[in-house]
Protein backbone atom coordinates (compact mmCIF):
# COMPACT_ATOMS: atom_id res chain seq x y z
CA UNK A 1 0.00 0.00 0.00
CA UNK A 2 2.47 2.64 1.14
CA UNK A 3 4.77 1.76 -1.86
CA UNK A 4 1.61 1.92 -4.26
CA UNK A 5 0.68 5.40 -2.47
CA UNK A 6 4.26 6.67 -3.43
CA UNK A 7 4.19 5.73 -6.75
CA UNK A 8 1.54 8.03 -7.11
CA UNK A 9 2.79 11.03 -5.63
CA UNK A 10 5.80 11.08 -7.43
CA UNK A 11 3.13 10.83 -10.50
CA UNK A 12 1.22 13.74 -9.54
CA UNK A 13 4.55 15.72 -8.79
CA UNK A 14 6.04 14.57 -12.35
CA UNK A 15 2.23 15.86 -13.85
CA UNK A 16 2.33 19.50 -12.11
CA UNK A 17 6.07 19.68 -12.76
CA UNK A 18 5.33 19.40 -16.76
CA UNK A 19 2.31 21.61 -16.41
CA UNK A 20 4.63 24.02 -14.87
CA UNK A 21 7.04 24.31 -17.40
CA UNK A 22 4.47 24.63 -19.74
CA UNK A 23 3.29 27.91 -18.01
CA UNK A 24 6.40 29.12 -17.67
CA UNK A 25 7.49 27.72 -21.65
CA UNK A 26 3.92 29.94 -22.58
CA UNK A 27 4.76 33.03 -20.84
CA UNK A 28 8.50 32.96 -22.32
CA UNK A 29 6.84 32.44 -25.87
CA UNK A 30 4.40 35.43 -24.98
CA UNK A 31 7.21 37.99 -23.93
CA UNK A 32 9.40 37.11 -27.24
CA UNK A 33 6.18 37.66 -29.19
CA UNK A 34 5.32 41.17 -27.15
CA UNK A 35 8.95 42.09 -27.43
CA UNK A 36 9.17 41.16 -31.07
CA UNK A 37 6.17 42.92 -32.11
CA UNK A 38 5.38 46.23 -29.75
CA UNK A 39 3.15 47.62 -32.51
CA UNK A 40 -0.13 48.94 -31.86
CA UNK A 41 -2.57 48.95 -34.82
CA UNK A 42 -5.19 51.11 -35.45
CA UNK A 43 -8.03 50.43 -36.30
CA UNK A 44 -7.48 46.88 -34.72
CA UNK A 45 -5.90 47.49 -31.41
CA UNK A 46 -8.10 51.25 -30.69
CA UNK A 47 -10.51 52.89 -32.65
CA UNK A 48 -8.71 56.06 -33.22
CA UNK A 49 -5.28 57.13 -33.62
CA UNK A 50 -5.77 59.90 -30.45
CA UNK A 51 -6.88 56.64 -28.51
CA UNK A 52 -3.82 54.52 -29.26
CA UNK A 53 -1.46 57.61 -28.63
CA UNK A 54 -3.46 57.80 -25.29
CA UNK A 55 -1.97 54.42 -24.30
CA UNK A 56 1.19 54.27 -25.84
CA UNK A 57 4.70 54.42 -24.07
CA UNK A 58 7.78 55.96 -25.51
CA UNK A 59 9.57 54.08 -28.04
CA UNK A 60 6.11 52.45 -28.97
CA UNK A 61 4.95 52.19 -33.20
CA UNK A 62 1.64 53.38 -33.63
CA UNK A 63 0.38 51.17 -37.35
CA UNK A 64 -2.48 52.79 -38.87
CA UNK A 65 -4.31 50.88 -41.86
CA UNK A 66 -5.45 53.15 -44.45
CA UNK A 67 -8.95 54.93 -43.99
CA UNK A 68 -10.06 58.16 -43.22
CA UNK A 69 -9.58 59.25 -39.77
CA UNK A 70 -11.71 62.18 -38.62
CA UNK A 71 -9.72 63.47 -35.85
CA UNK A 72 -7.20 65.81 -34.25
CA UNK A 73 -4.41 64.19 -32.45
CA UNK A 74 -1.44 64.93 -30.32
CA UNK A 75 1.31 63.38 -29.39
CA UNK A 76 1.16 64.52 -26.12
CA UNK A 77 5.18 64.69 -25.15
CA UNK A 78 5.80 60.69 -25.89
CA UNK A 79 8.58 59.56 -28.35
CA UNK A 80 6.76 57.47 -30.40
CA UNK A 81 6.22 56.59 -34.18
CA UNK A 82 2.87 57.20 -35.38
CA UNK A 83 2.91 56.00 -39.16
CA UNK A 84 1.21 54.47 -42.06
CA UNK A 85 1.14 50.88 -43.25
CA UNK A 86 3.35 51.81 -46.04
CA UNK A 87 5.27 55.41 -45.79
CA UNK A 88 7.29 55.03 -49.05
CA UNK A 89 4.13 53.61 -51.23
CA UNK A 90 2.22 57.06 -52.61
CA UNK A 91 -1.10 54.88 -52.47
CA UNK A 92 -0.87 54.12 -49.45
CA UNK A 93 -0.16 57.81 -48.31
CA UNK A 94 -3.18 58.85 -50.15
CA UNK A 95 -5.38 57.02 -48.77
CA UNK A 96 -4.57 57.37 -44.86
CA UNK A 97 -6.00 60.43 -43.99
CA UNK A 98 -6.34 62.67 -40.87
CA UNK A 99 -9.04 65.18 -41.32
CA UNK A 100 -9.01 67.88 -39.15
CA UNK A 101 -12.48 68.58 -40.13
CA UNK A 102 -11.57 72.72 -39.85
CA UNK A 103 -11.14 72.38 -36.15
CA UNK A 104 -8.05 73.12 -34.99
CA UNK A 105 -4.83 71.80 -36.06
CA UNK A 106 -4.97 68.57 -37.46
CA UNK A 107 -1.48 67.00 -35.59
CA UNK A 108 0.02 68.93 -32.47
CA UNK A 109 3.73 68.77 -31.24
CA UNK A 110 3.69 70.88 -27.97
CA UNK A 111 5.31 69.22 -24.99
CA UNK A 112 9.23 69.11 -25.87
CA UNK A 113 8.68 66.02 -27.90
CA UNK A 114 12.59 64.60 -29.81
CA UNK A 115 13.27 63.51 -32.91
CA UNK A 116 11.48 60.19 -31.44
CA UNK A 117 8.67 61.70 -32.20
CA UNK A 118 7.79 60.26 -35.94
CA UNK A 119 4.77 61.26 -37.81
CA UNK A 120 5.25 59.27 -41.30
CA UNK A 121 3.05 58.40 -44.17
CA UNK A 122 -0.31 60.15 -43.81
CA UNK A 123 -2.09 62.79 -45.47
CA UNK A 124 -2.86 65.86 -43.66
CA UNK A 125 -6.02 67.73 -44.27
CA UNK A 126 -9.19 70.42 -43.09
CA UNK A 127 -6.52 72.00 -40.28
CA UNK A 128 -7.35 75.55 -39.64
CA UNK A 129 -4.29 76.11 -36.65
CA UNK A 130 -4.06 76.52 -33.27
CA UNK A 131 -5.16 80.23 -31.42
CA UNK A 132 -1.35 81.80 -30.65
CA UNK A 133 -0.27 84.47 -29.37
CA UNK A 134 3.33 85.81 -30.36
CA UNK A 135 4.75 88.67 -28.84
CA UNK A 136 8.52 90.32 -29.82
CA UNK A 137 10.71 93.47 -29.53
CA UNK A 138 11.03 95.60 -32.49
CA UNK A 139 12.55 98.71 -33.17
CA UNK A 140 9.20 100.05 -33.65
CA UNK A 141 8.17 99.10 -30.25
CA UNK A 142 6.69 95.76 -28.84
CA UNK A 143 4.44 93.71 -31.79
CA UNK A 144 1.93 91.39 -30.58
CA UNK A 145 1.34 88.82 -33.44
CA UNK A 146 -2.21 86.70 -32.60
CA UNK A 147 -4.47 84.44 -34.51
CA UNK A 148 -4.23 80.59 -35.67
CA UNK A 149 -1.41 79.08 -36.62
CA UNK A 150 0.08 75.60 -38.75
CA UNK A 151 -3.21 74.51 -39.68
CA UNK A 152 -1.85 70.93 -40.28
CA UNK A 153 0.84 70.09 -37.87
CA UNK A 154 1.66 72.83 -35.13
CA UNK A 155 5.10 72.33 -33.32
CA UNK A 156 5.75 74.60 -30.29
CA UNK A 157 7.18 74.43 -26.81
CA UNK A 158 10.57 73.63 -27.91
CA UNK A 159 9.27 70.53 -29.64
CA UNK A 160 11.81 68.92 -32.18
CA UNK A 161 9.66 65.71 -34.34
CA UNK A 162 10.21 63.89 -37.27
CA UNK A 163 8.06 64.92 -39.85
CA UNK A 164 8.48 62.60 -43.38
CA UNK A 165 6.89 61.04 -45.97
CA UNK A 166 3.39 62.79 -45.94
CA UNK A 167 1.49 64.77 -47.87
CA UNK A 168 -0.01 68.59 -46.45
CA UNK A 169 -2.66 69.98 -48.02
CA UNK A 170 -5.74 72.02 -48.30
CA UNK A 171 -5.28 73.67 -45.08
CA UNK A 172 -6.27 76.89 -43.92
CA UNK A 173 -5.44 79.63 -41.09
CA UNK A 174 -5.83 83.08 -40.60
CA UNK A 175 -2.16 83.73 -39.59
CA UNK A 176 0.41 81.62 -40.78
CA UNK A 177 2.08 78.46 -41.25
CA UNK A 178 -1.05 76.65 -43.35
CA UNK A 179 0.50 73.55 -43.76
CA UNK A 180 2.97 73.50 -40.68
CA UNK A 181 3.96 75.86 -38.13
CA UNK A 182 7.54 75.83 -36.03
CA UNK A 183 7.68 78.24 -33.13
CA UNK A 184 9.02 78.94 -30.47
CA UNK A 185 12.79 77.37 -30.28
CA UNK A 186 11.28 74.18 -31.82
CA UNK A 187 14.14 72.12 -33.99
CA UNK A 188 12.03 69.60 -35.95
CA UNK A 189 13.07 67.57 -39.03
CA UNK A 190 10.41 67.59 -41.94
CA UNK A 191 11.62 65.97 -44.82
CA UNK A 192 10.39 64.07 -47.48
CA UNK A 193 6.78 65.92 -47.54
CA UNK A 194 4.61 67.23 -50.25
CA UNK A 195 3.14 70.43 -48.83
CA UNK A 196 0.50 71.49 -51.34
CA UNK A 197 -2.80 73.84 -51.75
CA UNK A 198 -2.38 75.42 -48.27
CA UNK A 199 -3.48 78.94 -47.64
CA UNK A 200 -2.48 81.57 -44.98
CA UNK A 201 -1.54 84.80 -44.24
CA UNK A 202 2.38 84.25 -44.11
CA UNK A 203 4.09 80.96 -44.93
CA UNK A 204 1.30 78.64 -46.60
CA UNK A 205 3.35 75.68 -46.90
CA UNK A 206 5.98 76.45 -43.28
CA UNK A 207 6.28 79.18 -41.25
CA UNK A 208 8.87 79.36 -38.45
CA UNK A 209 9.11 81.74 -35.81
CA UNK A 210 12.45 82.00 -33.17
CA UNK A 211 13.00 78.23 -34.31
CA UNK A 212 15.77 75.76 -36.10
CA UNK A 213 14.00 73.35 -38.12
CA UNK A 214 15.62 71.11 -40.64
CA UNK A 215 13.55 71.47 -43.99
CA UNK A 216 14.97 69.09 -46.63
CA UNK A 217 14.16 67.14 -49.75
CA UNK A 218 10.35 68.49 -49.47
CA UNK A 219 7.88 69.35 -52.58
CA UNK A 220 6.48 72.93 -51.78
CA UNK A 221 3.50 73.85 -54.74
CA UNK A 222 0.28 75.71 -55.16
CA UNK A 223 0.19 77.21 -51.92
CA UNK A 224 -1.04 80.87 -51.65
CA UNK A 225 0.47 83.79 -48.93
CA UNK A 226 -1.94 86.75 -48.68
CA UNK A 227 1.62 88.10 -47.45
CA UNK A 228 4.81 86.61 -47.70
CA UNK A 229 6.26 83.46 -48.49
CA UNK A 230 3.52 81.58 -50.00
CA UNK A 231 6.03 77.89 -49.34
CA UNK A 232 8.24 79.20 -46.53
CA UNK A 233 8.69 82.15 -44.19
CA UNK A 234 11.01 82.39 -41.69
CA UNK A 235 10.70 85.01 -39.47
CA UNK A 236 12.49 86.59 -36.24
CA UNK A 237 16.16 85.26 -34.90
CA UNK A 238 15.58 81.67 -36.63
CA UNK A 239 18.03 80.04 -38.12
CA UNK A 240 16.63 76.90 -40.40
CA UNK A 241 18.25 74.92 -42.69
CA UNK A 242 16.51 74.73 -46.20
CA UNK A 243 17.52 72.36 -48.80
CA UNK A 244 17.13 70.32 -51.57
CA UNK A 245 13.35 71.15 -51.81
CA UNK A 246 11.44 71.79 -54.50
CA UNK A 247 9.22 75.20 -54.55
CA UNK A 248 7.14 75.27 -57.42
CA UNK A 249 4.29 77.28 -58.76
CA UNK A 250 3.51 79.06 -55.38
CA UNK A 251 1.94 82.59 -54.94
CA UNK A 252 2.43 85.41 -52.64
CA UNK A 253 2.25 89.51 -51.94
CA UNK A 254 5.84 89.31 -51.47
CA UNK A 255 8.13 86.27 -51.63
CA UNK A 256 6.02 83.86 -53.91
CA UNK A 257 8.79 81.08 -52.77
CA UNK A 258 10.30 82.38 -49.65
CA UNK A 259 10.04 85.42 -47.59
CA UNK A 260 12.86 85.79 -44.67
CA UNK A 261 12.37 88.45 -41.58
CA UNK A 262 15.25 89.09 -39.07
CA UNK A 263 16.76 85.85 -39.46
CA UNK A 264 19.74 83.56 -40.93
CA UNK A 265 18.65 80.80 -42.51
CA UNK A 266 20.98 78.42 -44.63
CA UNK A 267 19.15 78.09 -47.95
CA UNK A 268 21.08 75.62 -50.12
CA UNK A 269 20.45 73.38 -53.34
CA UNK A 270 16.90 73.79 -53.37
CA UNK A 271 14.75 74.76 -57.30
CA UNK A 272 12.39 77.45 -56.43
CA UNK A 273 10.43 77.44 -60.66
CA UNK A 274 7.61 79.52 -61.62
CA UNK A 275 6.84 81.17 -58.14
CA UNK A 276 4.81 84.34 -58.08
CA UNK A 277 4.89 87.58 -55.90
CA UNK A 278 2.42 90.61 -56.81
CA UNK A 279 5.18 93.10 -54.94
CA UNK A 280 8.87 91.58 -53.86
CA UNK A 281 10.76 88.94 -54.82
CA UNK A 282 9.25 85.98 -57.48
CA UNK A 283 11.58 83.81 -56.01
CA UNK A 284 12.95 84.92 -52.63
CA UNK A 285 12.16 87.92 -50.75
CA UNK A 286 15.29 88.87 -48.12
CA UNK A 287 13.71 91.63 -45.62
CA UNK A 288 16.27 93.10 -42.83
CA UNK A 289 17.80 89.44 -42.82
CA UNK A 290 21.50 87.87 -43.75
CA UNK A 291 21.04 84.46 -44.50
CA UNK A 292 22.99 82.29 -47.04
CA UNK A 293 21.28 81.71 -50.53
CA UNK A 294 23.94 79.47 -51.81
CA UNK A 295 23.49 76.63 -55.09
CA UNK A 296 20.01 77.40 -55.76
CA UNK A 297 18.03 77.14 -59.07
CA UNK A 298 16.03 80.10 -58.74
CA UNK A 299 14.52 80.69 -62.72
CA UNK A 300 11.34 81.51 -64.78
CA UNK A 301 9.95 83.47 -60.81
CA UNK A 302 8.33 86.64 -61.71
CA UNK A 303 6.78 89.82 -59.49
CA UNK A 304 5.07 93.09 -60.43
CA UNK A 305 8.21 94.59 -58.86
CA UNK A 306 11.23 94.47 -57.27
CA UNK A 307 13.34 91.25 -58.40
CA UNK A 308 11.61 88.95 -60.30
CA UNK A 309 14.03 86.18 -58.86
CA UNK A 310 15.26 87.88 -55.44
CA UNK A 311 14.32 91.12 -53.28
CA UNK A 312 16.77 92.45 -51.07
CA UNK A 313 15.20 95.11 -49.19
CA UNK A 314 15.58 96.97 -45.79
CA UNK A 315 18.88 96.75 -45.14
CA UNK A 316 19.64 92.99 -45.65
CA UNK A 317 22.79 91.56 -45.91
CA UNK A 318 22.86 88.08 -47.51
CA UNK A 319 25.61 85.98 -49.00
CA UNK A 320 24.20 84.77 -52.97
CA UNK A 321 26.36 82.55 -54.08
CA UNK A 322 26.78 79.81 -56.87
CA UNK A 323 23.04 80.12 -58.19
CA UNK A 324 21.08 79.61 -61.28
CA UNK A 325 19.27 83.17 -61.64
CA UNK A 326 17.38 82.70 -64.73
CA UNK A 327 14.90 83.38 -66.92
CA UNK A 328 13.17 85.49 -63.98
CA UNK A 329 10.73 88.32 -65.17
CA UNK A 330 9.26 91.76 -63.51
CA UNK A 331 8.04 94.82 -65.13
CA UNK A 332 10.10 97.27 -62.99
CA UNK A 333 13.12 97.03 -60.73
CA UNK A 334 15.30 93.75 -61.59
CA UNK A 335 14.95 90.82 -63.72
CA UNK A 336 16.80 88.66 -61.55
CA UNK A 337 18.22 90.10 -58.62
CA UNK A 338 16.58 93.46 -57.03
CA UNK A 339 18.43 95.53 -54.42
CA UNK A 340 17.06 98.43 -52.46
CA UNK A 341 16.68 100.36 -48.80
CA UNK A 342 19.85 100.45 -47.93
CA UNK A 343 20.98 96.84 -48.25
CA UNK A 344 24.70 95.40 -48.90
CA UNK A 345 24.18 91.82 -49.89
CA UNK A 346 27.53 89.59 -51.31
CA UNK A 347 26.69 88.77 -54.86
CA UNK A 348 29.34 86.23 -56.26
CA UNK A 349 29.83 83.49 -58.20
CA UNK A 350 26.02 83.34 -60.02
CA UNK A 351 24.79 82.57 -63.26
CA UNK A 352 22.07 85.28 -63.57
CA UNK A 353 20.89 85.11 -67.59
CA UNK A 354 17.74 85.82 -69.57
CA UNK A 355 15.99 87.57 -66.87
CA UNK A 356 13.78 90.23 -68.61
CA UNK A 357 12.16 93.98 -67.12
CA UNK A 358 10.42 96.57 -67.99
CA UNK A 359 12.27 99.55 -66.40
CA UNK A 360 15.76 99.13 -64.22
CA UNK A 361 18.66 96.31 -64.42
CA UNK A 362 17.93 93.32 -66.94
CA UNK A 363 20.22 91.13 -64.50
CA UNK A 364 20.25 93.46 -61.37
CA UNK A 365 18.90 96.45 -59.77
CA UNK A 366 20.33 98.20 -57.45
CA UNK A 367 19.16 101.53 -55.20
CA UNK A 368 20.60 103.27 -52.73
CA UNK A 369 22.42 100.43 -51.28
CA UNK A 370 26.25 98.80 -51.13
CA UNK A 371 26.36 95.64 -52.94
CA UNK A 372 29.82 93.61 -53.18
CA UNK A 373 29.44 91.90 -57.29
CA UNK A 374 31.94 89.53 -57.49
CA UNK A 375 32.92 86.74 -60.36
CA UNK A 376 29.15 86.42 -61.49
CA UNK A 377 28.39 85.26 -64.83
CA UNK A 378 25.78 88.10 -66.45
CA UNK A 379 24.69 87.49 -69.75
CA UNK A 380 21.69 87.92 -71.78
CA UNK A 381 19.47 89.93 -70.10
CA UNK A 382 17.05 92.03 -71.07
CA UNK A 383 16.11 95.46 -69.96
CA UNK A 384 13.22 97.70 -72.29
CA UNK A 385 15.24 101.19 -70.87
CA UNK A 386 18.55 100.88 -69.15
CA UNK A 387 20.67 98.82 -67.80
CA UNK A 388 20.73 95.34 -69.30
CA UNK A 389 23.04 93.96 -67.37
CA UNK A 390 23.30 96.01 -64.15
CA UNK A 391 21.62 98.98 -62.99
CA UNK A 392 23.28 100.91 -60.44
CA UNK A 393 21.31 103.54 -59.45
CA UNK A 394 20.25 106.53 -56.58
CA UNK A 395 23.25 106.83 -54.74
CA UNK A 396 24.33 103.59 -54.30
CA UNK A 397 27.99 102.72 -54.04
CA UNK A 398 29.38 99.35 -55.16
CA UNK A 399 32.40 97.17 -55.59
CA UNK A 400 31.96 95.01 -59.45
CA UNK A 401 35.05 92.48 -59.92
CA UNK A 402 35.77 89.97 -62.07
CA UNK A 403 32.47 89.41 -63.62
CA UNK A 404 31.52 88.85 -67.14
CA UNK A 405 28.91 90.81 -68.30
CA UNK A 406 28.11 89.46 -71.60
CA UNK A 407 25.48 89.77 -74.50
CA UNK A 408 23.06 91.77 -72.42
CA UNK A 409 20.54 94.40 -74.24
CA UNK A 410 19.00 97.47 -73.06
CA UNK A 411 16.86 99.32 -75.49
CA UNK A 412 17.69 103.01 -74.19
CA UNK A 413 20.86 103.35 -72.56
CA UNK A 414 23.77 100.85 -71.18
CA UNK A 415 23.50 97.30 -72.56
CA UNK A 416 26.49 96.37 -70.08
CA UNK A 417 25.54 98.64 -67.10
CA UNK A 418 23.85 101.51 -65.93
CA UNK A 419 25.12 104.08 -63.39
CA UNK A 420 22.72 107.15 -62.30
CA UNK A 421 22.36 109.35 -59.86
CA UNK A 422 24.78 109.97 -57.82
CA UNK A 423 26.14 106.66 -57.61
CA UNK A 424 30.19 105.50 -57.15
CA UNK A 425 31.46 102.44 -58.47
CA UNK A 426 34.38 100.64 -58.57
CA UNK A 427 35.12 98.29 -61.63
CA UNK A 428 37.99 95.90 -61.93
CA UNK A 429 38.80 92.78 -64.13
CA UNK A 430 35.52 92.46 -65.52
CA UNK A 431 34.82 91.71 -69.31
CA UNK A 432 32.30 93.85 -71.05
CA UNK A 433 31.74 92.57 -73.69
CA UNK A 434 28.93 91.87 -76.56
CA UNK A 435 26.27 94.37 -75.36
CA UNK A 436 24.20 96.84 -77.34
CA UNK A 437 21.86 100.12 -76.31
CA UNK A 438 20.94 102.42 -78.58
CA UNK A 439 23.13 104.97 -76.34
CA UNK A 440 26.16 103.55 -74.23
CA UNK A 441 26.37 99.61 -75.39
CA UNK A 442 28.97 98.61 -72.73
CA UNK A 443 28.39 101.29 -70.36
CA UNK A 444 26.55 104.76 -69.70
CA UNK A 445 27.41 106.57 -66.42
CA UNK A 446 25.27 109.59 -65.58
CA UNK A 447 25.94 112.33 -62.73
CA UNK A 448 28.07 109.35 -60.63
CA UNK A 449 31.60 108.26 -60.06
CA UNK A 450 33.64 105.73 -61.40
CA UNK A 451 36.93 104.09 -61.94
CA UNK A 452 38.02 101.76 -64.42
CA UNK A 453 40.65 99.01 -64.21
CA UNK A 454 41.90 96.22 -65.73
CA UNK A 455 38.54 95.27 -67.92
CA UNK A 456 37.87 94.23 -71.07
CA UNK A 457 35.66 96.28 -72.99
CA UNK A 458 34.70 94.71 -76.32
CA UNK A 459 32.41 94.79 -79.07
CA UNK A 460 30.03 96.00 -77.52
CA UNK A 461 27.27 98.34 -79.64
CA UNK A 462 25.54 102.28 -79.37
CA UNK A 463 23.22 101.02 -82.21
CA UNK A 464 21.52 104.23 -82.64
CA UNK A 465 23.73 107.16 -80.92
CA UNK A 466 27.24 107.29 -79.04
CA UNK A 467 29.36 105.20 -76.76
CA UNK A 468 29.77 102.04 -78.69
CA UNK A 469 31.95 101.02 -75.71
CA UNK A 470 31.34 103.97 -72.68
CA UNK A 471 28.94 106.92 -72.38
CA UNK A 472 29.44 109.53 -70.19
CA UNK A 473 26.99 112.28 -69.64
CA UNK A 474 25.68 115.08 -67.08
CA UNK A 475 29.31 115.92 -64.73
CA UNK A 476 30.26 112.29 -64.25
CA UNK A 477 33.50 111.76 -63.28
CA UNK A 478 35.65 108.14 -64.75
CA UNK A 479 39.28 107.48 -63.91
CA UNK A 480 40.04 104.96 -66.98
CA UNK A 481 43.10 103.17 -66.34
CA UNK A 482 44.88 99.55 -67.64
CA UNK A 483 41.64 98.77 -69.79
CA UNK A 484 41.23 97.01 -72.86
CA UNK A 485 38.46 98.74 -75.56
CA UNK A 486 38.76 96.42 -78.36
CA UNK A 487 35.72 96.10 -81.66
CA UNK A 488 33.02 98.72 -80.20
CA UNK A 489 30.80 100.25 -82.49
CA UNK A 490 29.11 103.67 -81.86
CA UNK A 491 26.72 104.80 -84.64
CA UNK A 492 27.31 108.25 -84.08
CA UNK A 493 30.11 109.32 -81.66
CA UNK A 494 32.88 107.25 -79.71
CA UNK A 495 33.04 104.07 -80.84
CA UNK A 496 35.71 103.22 -77.50
CA UNK A 497 34.44 106.24 -75.79
CA UNK A 498 32.31 109.80 -75.64
CA UNK A 499 31.73 112.31 -72.75
CA UNK A 500 28.98 115.21 -72.63
CA UNK A 501 27.99 117.52 -70.98
CA UNK A 502 30.85 118.54 -68.11
CA UNK A 503 32.14 115.13 -67.68
CA UNK A 504 35.41 114.85 -66.38
CA UNK A 505 37.27 111.82 -67.73
CA UNK A 506 41.33 110.52 -66.98
CA UNK A 507 42.37 107.92 -69.69
CA UNK A 508 45.68 106.14 -68.65
CA UNK A 509 47.34 103.17 -70.03
CA UNK A 510 44.48 102.04 -71.88
CA UNK A 511 44.94 100.17 -75.44
CA UNK A 512 42.25 101.20 -77.88
CA UNK A 513 41.93 98.85 -80.85
CA UNK A 514 39.70 98.16 -83.88
CA UNK A 515 36.68 100.69 -82.08
CA UNK A 516 34.41 102.27 -84.95
CA UNK A 517 31.89 105.08 -85.21
CA UNK A 518 31.03 108.00 -87.64
CA UNK A 519 33.75 110.45 -85.15
CA UNK A 520 35.92 109.33 -82.59
CA UNK A 521 36.70 106.19 -83.62
CA UNK A 522 39.03 105.34 -79.86
CA UNK A 523 37.20 108.45 -78.05
CA UNK A 524 35.40 111.75 -78.34
CA UNK A 525 34.69 114.58 -76.34
CA UNK A 526 31.91 117.15 -76.46
CA UNK A 527 29.99 119.90 -74.11
CA UNK A 528 32.68 121.38 -72.37
CA UNK A 529 33.80 117.45 -71.35
CA UNK A 530 37.40 116.63 -70.40
CA UNK A 531 39.35 114.00 -71.42
CA UNK A 532 42.52 113.97 -70.05
CA UNK A 533 45.91 111.90 -70.54
CA UNK A 534 49.13 111.97 -69.46
CA UNK A 535 52.45 113.63 -70.88
CA UNK A 536 53.50 111.79 -72.19
CA UNK A 537 50.11 109.81 -73.72
CA UNK A 538 50.45 106.53 -72.35
CA UNK A 539 47.30 104.63 -74.04
CA UNK A 540 47.70 102.94 -77.38
CA UNK A 541 45.93 103.09 -80.40
CA UNK A 542 45.23 101.05 -83.09
CA UNK A 543 42.63 100.22 -86.26
CA UNK A 544 40.02 102.94 -84.35
CA UNK A 545 38.05 104.09 -87.52
CA UNK A 546 38.70 106.90 -87.88
CA UNK A 547 42.04 107.33 -86.77
CA UNK A 548 41.32 110.55 -84.55
CA UNK A 549 43.38 110.56 -81.92
CA UNK A 550 46.35 109.38 -84.40
CA UNK A 551 45.56 112.28 -86.53
CA UNK A 552 45.55 114.72 -83.80
CA UNK A 553 48.70 113.93 -82.75
CA UNK A 554 50.49 113.85 -86.23
CA UNK A 555 48.95 117.77 -86.77
CA UNK A 556 50.12 118.75 -83.59
CA UNK A 557 53.92 116.94 -84.31
CA UNK A 558 53.30 119.03 -87.53
CA UNK A 559 52.59 122.43 -86.33
CA UNK A 560 55.62 121.36 -83.77
CA UNK A 561 58.31 121.32 -86.76
CA UNK A 562 56.81 124.22 -88.56
CA UNK A 563 57.02 126.61 -85.39
CA UNK A 564 60.66 125.07 -84.93
CA UNK A 565 61.57 125.85 -88.89
CA UNK A 566 60.32 129.52 -88.14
Amino acid sequence: MHAHSGGKTRSFKIIGLVAAALVVIALIVLAVVSFSNPNITVPGDYRTIQAAIDVAEDGDVIIVEPGVYYERINFLGKNITVRSTDPEDPEVVANTVIDGRKRDSVVSFQNGESEGAVLKGFTIAGGVGTRETIIYEHEEGEIVHEGHFGGGIFIAGGSSPTITNNVIKNNHVDLDGGGIAVLNFSNPVIRNNIIEDNTSLNGAGITVWSSSPIIEDNTFRQNRAMYLGAAISVDFESSPSISGNEIINNSATSGGGIAIWQSDPMITANTLRRNSAIWRGGGILVSDASPTIDGNDISRNSSKNFGGGIAVSEGASPVISNNQINNNYTEEFGGGIAVVEGSQPVITDNIISDNAVIFGGGGIYVDESSPTITNNNIYKNLVQQDGGGIALLNGSNSSITANIIDDNLAGRAGGGLVIDGGSVAALEDNTISGNSAATGGGLIVKQSTVTLERNMINDNTAGETSGGGIFLVLNAVAEIRNNTFSGNIAFEFGGGLVAYEGSVVTLISNDFIGNEAAMGGAYIGFGDASIDTDDPDSNTYSGNIPEDIEAEDNQEEEETEENEDD
